[in-house]
């Protein structure tokens, strides 16, 4: 299979990976902002934009698999590796199952806690409403209420955008996700012994991981580097783009001295 990436620069690789419903190019400000310091890769994960689909069931392991595979490819031997939501657990996936390639993780509005049974149901229910609606009205529904509310208006160019690749996802890719998402285990005891440092970007009004939920798991890292984000949804790095860009770069800066 092929995984479709973009490279921009030179220097310590640092890779980015979206989230559910997202391609490669949610990154791509970033990638243009720090390849002037950093040989940066975002793919897209298999299914996903121009990436070929798994041709087997998906697990967030084997997607793993994937994203080393193409990594190795291109010769990284070490590397930061930071993810939105989905994007987030498939890193934490990749660094327990190749810790010699990931040196320090960010998890940007994600979580390694596995799903409550109030989040699996939802997660059921809409897969129940793809297979009844469709990718493109289930996408038109599901990605503008991942924004703060106060941040929609302004950012409508860049919510369309999100909807219009969105929409071109087949439809088992976003069903085969939403079941290796609701059946993940969760990554605390990995977090524990995990002697990288971990960039954790949370939001104070994300619906989709509860700001408890997330102050939770901050006690469970060895050495955590936190950017919590005042009325910002799920969708920080556009909501508040200037804010975690900063923090991004301060990580690397600081975890490379």
């Amino acid at each position: 299979m092929t995984i479709h990436y973009e490279v921009s620069g030179k220097g310590y690789p640092v890779v980015f990976l979206h989230g559910y419903g997202e391609t490669h190019k949610i990154w791509d400000h970033y990638r243009e902002k720090l390849s002037n310091k950093y040989k940066v890769i975002t793919p897209d994960l298999p299914g996903f934009g121009k990436s070929d689909s798994l041709p087997y069931e998906h697990s967030l392991d084997m997607v793993a698999n994937s994203i080393y595979d193409c990594l190795k490819k291109l010769n990284v031997a070490e590397c930061i590796i930071m993810g939105h939501s989905l994007g987030g657990y498939i890193t934490l996936e990749i660094a327990k199952r190749f810790p010699n390639i990931v040196s320090h993780i960010g998890l940007i509005h994600s979580s390694a806690l596995a799903d409550t049974e109030e989040k699996k149901e939802g997660r059921e229910k809409s897969i129940e409403f793809i297979q009844r609606h469709g990718v493109e009205k289930f996408i038109e529904s599901f990605v503008p209420m991942l924004f703060h509310e106060n941040h929609r208006d302004k950012l409508q160019e860049t919510i369309q955008a999100i909807v219009e690749e969105g929409s071109k996802i087949p439809e088992k890719t976003l069903t085969d996700y939403m079941l290796a998402m609701r059946d993940r285990s969760d990554s605390l005891d990995f977090i524990k012994e995990f002697e990288g440092s971990i960039l954790y970007v949370y939001g104070e009004e994300d619906p989709s991981i509860p700001v408890a939920l997330s102050k939770s798991q901050i006690k469970f890292m060895k050495h955590p580097y936190l950017k919590n984000l005042p009325k910002t949804g799920h969708m920080g790095m556009f909501e508040e783009e200037a804010e975690v860009l900063q923090a991004i770069s301060k990580f690397i800066e600081v975890t490379h001295k």
